[in-house]
Protein backbone atom coordinates (compact mmCIF):
# COMPACT_ATOMS: atom_id res chain seq x y z
CA UNK A 1 0.00 0.00 0.00
CA UNK A 2 2.68 2.50 1.06
CA UNK A 3 4.89 1.58 -1.90
CA UNK A 4 1.99 2.10 -4.32
CA UNK A 5 1.11 5.40 -2.65
CA UNK A 6 4.73 6.56 -2.91
CA UNK A 7 4.86 5.60 -6.59
CA UNK A 8 1.59 7.44 -7.28
CA UNK A 9 2.86 10.51 -5.43
CA UNK A 10 6.09 10.51 -7.42
CA UNK A 11 4.13 10.21 -10.67
CA UNK A 12 1.90 13.11 -9.68
CA UNK A 13 4.92 15.26 -8.83
CA UNK A 14 6.61 14.36 -12.13
CA UNK A 15 3.47 15.28 -14.09
CA UNK A 16 3.19 18.62 -12.30
CA UNK A 17 6.83 19.50 -12.93
CA UNK A 18 6.37 18.74 -16.63
CA UNK A 19 3.09 20.65 -16.72
CA UNK A 20 4.56 23.77 -15.15
CA UNK A 21 7.63 23.60 -17.39
CA UNK A 22 5.44 23.43 -20.48
CA UNK A 23 3.20 26.25 -19.29
CA UNK A 24 6.14 28.61 -18.77
CA UNK A 25 7.77 27.57 -22.03
CA UNK A 26 4.61 28.16 -24.05
CA UNK A 27 4.06 31.61 -22.53
CA UNK A 28 7.53 32.49 -23.76
CA UNK A 29 6.88 30.96 -27.18
CA UNK A 30 3.59 32.87 -27.44
CA UNK A 31 5.17 36.25 -26.70
CA UNK A 32 8.29 35.83 -28.83
CA UNK A 33 6.41 34.43 -31.87
CA UNK A 34 4.50 37.73 -32.05
CA UNK A 35 7.15 40.21 -30.95
CA UNK A 36 10.12 38.86 -32.92
CA UNK A 37 8.71 39.08 -36.49
CA UNK A 38 7.29 42.55 -35.76
CA UNK A 39 10.61 43.72 -34.32
CA UNK A 40 12.56 42.27 -37.23
CA UNK A 41 10.12 43.91 -39.66
CA UNK A 42 10.73 47.27 -37.95
CA UNK A 43 14.48 46.63 -38.22
CA UNK A 44 14.00 46.35 -42.02
CA UNK A 45 14.48 42.60 -42.23
CA UNK A 46 12.45 41.48 -45.25
CA UNK A 47 9.60 38.95 -45.35
CA UNK A 48 11.86 36.61 -47.32
CA UNK A 49 14.63 36.84 -44.69
CA UNK A 50 12.15 36.31 -41.86
CA UNK A 51 10.75 33.26 -43.63
CA UNK A 52 14.28 31.96 -44.18
CA UNK A 53 15.17 32.38 -40.50
CA UNK A 54 11.99 30.57 -39.48
CA UNK A 55 12.90 27.78 -41.89
CA UNK A 56 16.35 27.52 -40.30
CA UNK A 57 14.80 27.39 -36.82
CA UNK A 58 12.41 24.59 -37.70
CA UNK A 59 14.81 22.55 -39.85
CA UNK A 60 17.59 22.74 -37.30
CA UNK A 61 15.28 21.76 -34.48
CA UNK A 62 13.82 18.84 -36.43
CA UNK A 63 17.14 17.41 -37.60
CA UNK A 64 18.45 17.42 -34.04
CA UNK A 65 15.26 15.71 -32.79
CA UNK A 66 15.32 13.04 -35.49
CA UNK A 67 19.03 12.35 -35.01
CA UNK A 68 18.66 11.94 -31.26
CA UNK A 69 15.30 10.11 -31.50
CA UNK A 70 16.65 6.56 -31.59
CA UNK A 71 19.04 7.25 -28.73
CA UNK A 72 16.86 9.35 -26.42
CA UNK A 73 16.59 6.64 -23.77
CA UNK A 74 20.29 5.81 -24.05
CA UNK A 75 21.24 9.44 -23.38
CA UNK A 76 18.54 9.84 -20.73
CA UNK A 77 15.32 11.83 -20.98
CA UNK A 78 16.02 14.17 -18.06
CA UNK A 79 19.58 14.75 -19.24
CA UNK A 80 18.44 15.84 -22.71
CA UNK A 81 15.81 18.20 -21.30
CA UNK A 82 18.39 19.76 -19.00
CA UNK A 83 20.85 20.18 -21.87
CA UNK A 84 18.22 21.76 -24.14
CA UNK A 85 17.23 24.22 -21.39
CA UNK A 86 20.87 25.13 -20.77
CA UNK A 87 21.50 25.86 -24.47
CA UNK A 88 18.35 28.02 -24.53
CA UNK A 89 19.57 29.97 -21.49
CA UNK A 90 22.99 30.45 -23.08
CA UNK A 91 21.94 31.39 -26.63
CA UNK A 92 18.77 33.51 -26.42
CA UNK A 93 20.39 36.71 -25.03
CA UNK A 94 22.56 36.95 -28.16
CA UNK A 95 19.42 38.08 -30.05
CA UNK A 96 20.09 41.44 -28.42
CA UNK A 97 23.49 41.99 -29.96
CA UNK A 98 23.36 40.82 -33.59
CA UNK A 99 21.31 41.15 -36.76
CA UNK A 100 23.71 39.08 -38.86
CA UNK A 101 21.64 36.35 -40.59
CA UNK A 102 23.99 33.41 -39.98
CA UNK A 103 24.37 34.29 -36.31
CA UNK A 104 20.61 34.70 -35.94
CA UNK A 105 20.11 31.26 -37.50
CA UNK A 106 22.39 29.62 -34.93
CA UNK A 107 20.80 31.55 -32.06
CA UNK A 108 17.22 30.66 -32.92
CA UNK A 109 18.12 26.95 -33.14
CA UNK A 110 20.05 26.75 -29.87
CA UNK A 111 17.83 29.32 -28.15
CA UNK A 112 14.58 27.40 -28.80
CA UNK A 113 12.95 30.26 -30.69
CA UNK A 114 9.52 29.20 -31.91
CA UNK A 115 8.27 30.85 -35.11
CA UNK A 116 4.93 29.10 -34.69
CA UNK A 117 4.18 30.04 -31.10
CA UNK A 118 4.20 26.30 -30.42
CA UNK A 119 6.72 23.60 -29.60
CA UNK A 120 10.21 23.40 -31.05
CA UNK A 121 13.14 21.27 -30.01
CA UNK A 122 13.22 18.07 -27.99
CA UNK A 123 10.93 19.20 -25.19
CA UNK A 124 7.50 17.97 -26.31
CA UNK A 125 8.63 14.60 -27.69
CA UNK A 126 10.51 13.69 -24.52
CA UNK A 127 7.76 14.96 -22.22
CA UNK A 128 5.21 12.99 -24.24
CA UNK A 129 7.25 9.81 -23.72
CA UNK A 130 7.63 10.60 -20.01
CA UNK A 131 3.89 11.08 -19.57
CA UNK A 132 3.20 7.72 -21.25
CA UNK A 133 4.81 6.10 -18.18
CA UNK A 134 2.49 7.95 -15.82
CA UNK A 135 -0.93 6.97 -17.22
CA UNK A 136 -2.60 4.25 -19.32
CA UNK A 137 -5.81 3.74 -21.32
CA UNK A 138 -8.29 6.62 -21.51
CA UNK A 139 -6.48 8.26 -18.57
CA UNK A 140 -3.51 8.71 -20.91
CA UNK A 141 -5.69 10.49 -23.47
CA UNK A 142 -7.04 12.76 -20.72
CA UNK A 143 -3.50 13.45 -19.52
CA UNK A 144 -2.45 14.46 -23.02
CA UNK A 145 -5.62 16.54 -23.35
CA UNK A 146 -4.80 18.50 -20.19
CA UNK A 147 -1.18 18.77 -21.26
CA UNK A 148 -2.34 20.18 -24.61
CA UNK A 149 -4.84 22.51 -22.92
CA UNK A 150 -2.15 23.92 -20.64
CA UNK A 151 0.11 24.45 -23.64
CA UNK A 152 -2.48 26.39 -25.62
CA UNK A 153 -3.72 28.41 -22.63
CA UNK A 154 -0.11 29.37 -21.92
CA UNK A 155 0.48 30.32 -25.57
CA UNK A 156 -2.73 32.34 -25.44
CA UNK A 157 -1.46 34.05 -22.30
CA UNK A 158 1.74 34.88 -24.16
CA UNK A 159 -0.28 36.45 -26.97
CA UNK A 160 -2.32 38.41 -24.41
CA UNK A 161 0.90 39.70 -22.86
CA UNK A 162 2.03 40.82 -26.33
CA UNK A 163 -1.33 42.56 -26.78
CA UNK A 164 -0.95 44.34 -23.44
CA UNK A 165 2.46 45.56 -24.57
CA UNK A 166 0.69 46.99 -27.62
CA UNK A 167 -1.64 48.97 -25.34
CA UNK A 168 1.45 50.35 -23.61
CA UNK A 169 2.97 51.47 -26.90
CA UNK A 170 -0.14 53.40 -27.85
CA UNK A 171 0.11 55.19 -31.19
CA UNK A 172 3.88 54.71 -31.31
CA UNK A 173 3.29 51.04 -32.30
CA UNK A 174 7.02 50.35 -32.81
CA UNK A 175 8.82 48.05 -30.38
CA UNK A 176 11.69 49.87 -28.67
CA UNK A 177 15.11 48.36 -28.08
CA UNK A 178 14.53 48.60 -24.33
CA UNK A 179 11.25 46.68 -24.48
CA UNK A 180 12.80 44.06 -26.74
CA UNK A 181 15.65 43.63 -24.23
CA UNK A 182 13.21 43.00 -21.38
CA UNK A 183 11.30 40.44 -23.46
CA UNK A 184 14.41 38.48 -24.47
CA UNK A 185 15.89 38.46 -20.96
CA UNK A 186 12.54 37.29 -19.56
CA UNK A 187 12.50 34.58 -22.21
CA UNK A 188 15.96 33.47 -21.07
CA UNK A 189 14.79 33.36 -17.45
CA UNK A 190 12.18 30.74 -18.45
CA UNK A 191 15.02 28.43 -19.47
CA UNK A 192 16.56 28.82 -16.03
CA UNK A 193 13.30 27.86 -14.31
CA UNK A 194 12.99 24.86 -16.64
CA UNK A 195 16.46 23.73 -15.62
CA UNK A 196 15.34 23.70 -12.00
CA UNK A 197 12.04 21.91 -12.73
CA UNK A 198 13.63 19.19 -14.86
CA UNK A 199 16.25 18.57 -12.20
CA UNK A 200 13.38 17.75 -9.80
CA UNK A 201 11.73 15.18 -12.09
CA UNK A 202 12.25 11.68 -10.61
CA UNK A 203 14.14 8.88 -12.33
CA UNK A 204 10.88 6.94 -12.74
CA UNK A 205 10.24 8.81 -16.03
CA UNK A 206 13.23 7.09 -17.62
CA UNK A 207 12.60 4.00 -19.75
CA UNK A 208 14.63 0.82 -19.26
CA UNK A 209 13.98 -2.74 -20.37
CA UNK A 210 15.37 -6.17 -19.62
CA UNK A 211 16.51 -8.11 -22.73
CA UNK A 212 15.40 -11.71 -23.14
CA UNK A 213 17.80 -14.03 -21.31
CA UNK A 214 19.19 -11.26 -19.12
CA UNK A 215 18.46 -10.13 -15.59
CA UNK A 216 20.08 -6.74 -15.99
CA UNK A 217 17.93 -3.79 -17.14
CA UNK A 218 19.43 -1.57 -19.82
CA UNK A 219 18.63 1.52 -21.89
CA UNK A 220 20.17 0.04 -25.05
CA UNK A 221 16.94 -0.97 -26.76
CA UNK A 222 16.86 -1.43 -30.55
CA UNK A 223 13.48 -0.94 -32.30
CA UNK A 224 12.27 -3.88 -34.39
CA UNK A 225 11.90 -3.57 -38.20
CA UNK A 226 8.11 -3.49 -37.76
CA UNK A 227 8.31 -0.57 -35.36
CA UNK A 228 10.75 1.29 -37.61
CA UNK A 229 8.32 0.82 -40.53
CA UNK A 230 5.45 2.30 -38.50
CA UNK A 231 7.64 5.22 -37.43
CA UNK A 232 8.77 5.85 -41.02
CA UNK A 233 5.15 5.86 -42.23
CA UNK A 234 4.03 8.24 -39.49
CA UNK A 235 7.10 10.38 -40.07
CA UNK A 236 6.26 10.83 -43.75
CA UNK A 237 2.59 11.60 -43.05
CA UNK A 238 3.30 14.01 -40.21
CA UNK A 239 5.88 15.78 -42.37
CA UNK A 240 3.24 16.41 -45.08
CA UNK A 241 0.79 17.77 -42.51
CA UNK A 242 3.49 19.90 -40.95
CA UNK A 243 4.66 21.23 -44.32
CA UNK A 244 1.18 22.62 -44.76
CA UNK A 245 1.23 24.06 -41.24
CA UNK A 246 4.58 25.71 -41.96
CA UNK A 247 3.01 27.85 -44.66
CA UNK A 248 0.81 29.52 -42.05
CA UNK A 249 2.97 29.51 -38.90
CA UNK A 250 1.93 32.11 -36.36
CA UNK A 251 4.92 34.33 -37.05
CA UNK A 252 3.94 34.60 -40.72
CA UNK A 253 0.25 35.06 -39.89
CA UNK A 254 1.30 37.98 -37.69
CA UNK A 255 3.05 39.49 -40.70
CA UNK A 256 0.07 38.69 -43.01
CA UNK A 257 -2.52 40.42 -40.81
CA UNK A 258 -0.18 43.38 -40.29
CA UNK A 259 0.49 43.95 -44.01
CA UNK A 260 -2.86 42.95 -45.54
CA UNK A 261 -5.24 44.51 -42.99
CA UNK A 262 -3.02 46.86 -40.99
CA UNK A 263 -3.60 45.09 -37.66
CA UNK A 264 -1.60 46.65 -34.83
CA UNK A 265 0.20 44.79 -32.04
CA UNK A 266 -2.86 44.88 -29.75
CA UNK A 267 -5.21 43.50 -32.41
CA UNK A 268 -2.73 40.79 -33.37
CA UNK A 269 -2.13 39.84 -29.75
CA UNK A 270 -5.87 39.57 -29.05
CA UNK A 271 -6.43 37.53 -32.22
CA UNK A 272 -3.83 34.95 -31.29
CA UNK A 273 -4.97 34.95 -27.69
CA UNK A 274 -8.32 33.84 -29.11
CA UNK A 275 -6.94 31.20 -31.47
CA UNK A 276 -4.88 29.61 -28.73
CA UNK A 277 -7.69 29.78 -26.20
CA UNK A 278 -10.08 28.01 -28.58
CA UNK A 279 -7.39 25.42 -29.33
CA UNK A 280 -6.96 24.84 -25.60
CA UNK A 281 -10.66 24.30 -24.94
CA UNK A 282 -11.00 21.99 -27.93
CA UNK A 283 -8.36 19.65 -26.48
CA UNK A 284 -10.67 18.76 -23.58
CA UNK A 285 -13.54 18.17 -25.98
CA UNK A 286 -11.22 15.86 -27.95
CA UNK A 287 -10.81 13.55 -24.94
CA UNK A 288 -14.59 13.26 -24.59
CA UNK A 289 -15.16 12.72 -28.32
CA UNK A 290 -12.37 10.14 -28.66
CA UNK A 291 -13.85 8.02 -25.87
CA UNK A 292 -17.02 7.64 -27.96
CA UNK A 293 -15.72 7.60 -31.52
CA UNK A 294 -12.13 6.40 -31.21
CA UNK A 295 -8.76 8.11 -31.36
CA UNK A 296 -8.19 7.90 -35.12
CA UNK A 297 -11.72 8.99 -36.05
CA UNK A 298 -11.41 12.02 -33.75
CA UNK A 299 -8.02 12.87 -35.25
CA UNK A 300 -9.27 12.86 -38.82
CA UNK A 301 -12.87 14.04 -38.75
CA UNK A 302 -12.23 17.14 -36.64
CA UNK A 303 -9.08 18.08 -38.52
CA UNK A 304 -10.55 17.81 -42.03
CA UNK A 305 -13.23 20.56 -41.78
CA UNK A 306 -10.75 22.87 -40.05
CA UNK A 307 -8.49 22.66 -43.09
CA UNK A 308 -11.31 23.66 -45.41
CA UNK A 309 -11.83 26.75 -43.24
CA UNK A 310 -8.10 27.47 -43.40
CA UNK A 311 -8.21 27.64 -47.20
CA UNK A 312 -11.08 30.17 -46.98
CA UNK A 313 -9.31 32.68 -44.69
CA UNK A 314 -7.63 34.81 -47.42
CA UNK A 315 -10.91 35.21 -49.32
CA UNK A 316 -12.58 37.05 -46.45
CA UNK A 317 -13.40 40.61 -47.60
CA UNK A 318 -12.29 42.27 -44.35
CA UNK A 319 -9.81 41.77 -41.53
CA UNK A 320 -12.64 41.14 -39.09
CA UNK A 321 -14.14 38.33 -41.19
CA UNK A 322 -10.69 36.81 -41.83
CA UNK A 323 -10.08 36.81 -38.07
CA UNK A 324 -13.48 35.18 -37.41
CA UNK A 325 -12.86 32.39 -39.93
CA UNK A 326 -9.43 31.77 -38.36
CA UNK A 327 -10.97 31.66 -34.87
CA UNK A 328 -13.67 29.19 -35.95
CA UNK A 329 -11.00 27.06 -37.58
CA UNK A 330 -9.12 26.87 -34.26
CA UNK A 331 -12.21 25.49 -32.53
CA UNK A 332 -11.50 22.28 -34.46
CA UNK A 333 -7.95 22.31 -35.76
CA UNK A 334 -6.12 21.14 -32.64
CA UNK A 335 -8.51 18.44 -31.45
CA UNK A 336 -6.23 15.95 -33.19
CA UNK A 337 -3.23 16.79 -30.98
CA UNK A 338 -3.98 14.88 -27.73
CA UNK A 339 -5.69 12.09 -29.68
CA UNK A 340 -2.70 11.79 -32.02
CA UNK A 341 -0.33 11.62 -29.06
CA UNK A 342 -2.42 8.96 -27.32
CA UNK A 343 -2.89 7.00 -30.55
CA UNK A 344 0.82 6.86 -31.41
CA UNK A 345 1.67 5.75 -27.87
CA UNK A 346 -0.93 2.96 -28.14
CA UNK A 347 0.46 1.34 -31.30
CA UNK A 348 4.00 0.70 -29.96
CA UNK A 349 5.35 -0.84 -26.78
CA UNK A 350 6.74 1.27 -23.94
CA UNK A 351 10.39 0.77 -24.96
CA UNK A 352 9.75 2.36 -28.38
CA UNK A 353 7.80 5.42 -27.28
CA UNK A 354 10.75 7.73 -26.75
CA UNK A 355 12.02 6.85 -30.23
CA UNK A 356 8.60 7.29 -31.83
CA UNK A 357 7.73 10.53 -30.03
CA UNK A 358 11.00 12.36 -30.65
CA UNK A 359 11.28 11.13 -34.25
CA UNK A 360 7.72 12.01 -35.27
CA UNK A 361 7.84 15.36 -33.49
CA UNK A 362 11.13 16.01 -35.24
CA UNK A 363 9.48 15.08 -38.54
CA UNK A 364 6.76 17.62 -37.89
CA UNK A 365 9.38 20.33 -37.39
CA UNK A 366 11.22 19.08 -40.49
CA UNK A 367 8.04 19.27 -42.56
CA UNK A 368 7.23 22.69 -41.17
CA UNK A 369 10.79 23.88 -41.66
CA UNK A 370 10.92 24.12 -45.44
CA UNK A 371 7.64 25.94 -45.92
CA UNK A 372 8.09 29.34 -44.18
CA UNK A 373 10.72 30.16 -46.79
CA UNK A 374 8.18 29.41 -49.54
CA UNK A 375 5.51 31.35 -47.69
CA UNK A 376 7.95 34.25 -47.39
CA UNK A 377 8.22 34.31 -51.20
CA UNK A 378 4.40 34.39 -51.52
CA UNK A 379 4.10 37.12 -48.88
CA UNK A 380 6.65 39.25 -50.72
CA UNK A 381 4.01 39.72 -53.46
CA UNK A 382 0.56 40.99 -52.45
CA UNK A 383 -1.07 39.25 -55.43
CA UNK A 384 0.09 35.88 -54.02
CA UNK A 385 -1.13 36.43 -50.44
CA UNK A 386 -3.81 33.71 -50.70
CA UNK A 387 -1.46 30.94 -51.81
CA UNK A 388 -0.07 29.87 -48.41
CA UNK A 389 -3.60 29.31 -47.04
CA UNK A 390 -4.94 27.42 -50.04
CA UNK A 391 -1.90 25.16 -50.39
CA UNK A 392 -1.76 24.52 -46.63
CA UNK A 393 -5.46 23.63 -46.45
CA UNK A 394 -5.17 21.24 -49.41
CA UNK A 395 -2.07 19.44 -48.13
CA UNK A 396 -3.44 19.04 -44.62
CA UNK A 397 -6.76 17.71 -45.92
CA UNK A 398 -4.87 15.16 -48.05
CA UNK A 399 -2.94 14.09 -44.94
CA UNK A 400 -6.20 13.47 -43.08
CA UNK A 401 -7.57 11.20 -45.80
CA UNK A 402 -4.31 9.28 -46.27
CA UNK A 403 -3.66 8.59 -42.58
CA UNK A 404 -7.23 7.38 -42.15
CA UNK A 405 -6.92 5.06 -45.14
CA UNK A 406 -3.62 3.54 -43.95
CA UNK A 407 -4.28 3.25 -40.22
CA UNK A 408 -8.03 2.66 -39.90
CA UNK A 409 -7.49 -1.10 -39.45
CA UNK A 410 -4.26 -0.91 -37.44
CA UNK A 411 -4.81 -2.23 -33.89
CA UNK A 412 -3.82 -0.35 -30.73
CA UNK A 413 -2.57 -3.21 -28.52
CA UNK A 414 -0.67 -1.05 -26.03
CA UNK A 415 -3.50 1.25 -24.95
CA UNK A 416 -3.38 -0.03 -21.36
CA UNK A 417 0.39 -0.31 -20.93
Amino acid sequence: MNENADTSSMSDHAAWFLLVARALREVGFGVVAIILPLYWHEQHISAFEIGALFTVALLGSSLISMWIGRYVDRFGRRRLLLLSSFLWLLAAPFLLITKEPFALGVIIILGSISPTGKEVGLFLGIEQAMLSRLATGHARTKTYAWFTLVGYVATAAGALIAASLGFGLGHASEISAGLFRVIILSYSAIALVQLILYSLVPQSVEQVYTPTGSEEPTRRHRPTPEVRKVVRTLTALFAVDAFGSGLIVQGLLVYWFRVKFGFDLTQIGLLFFGTNLFSALSSLVAAWVSKRFGLLNTMVFTHLPSNILLALVPFAPSGLLAAIVLLVRHMLSQMDVPTRQAYTMAIVDAEDRGYLATTTNGARSLGTGASPLIAGVFLSNVSLFAYPFVIAGGLKAAYDLIIFTIFRKVPTPYTDT
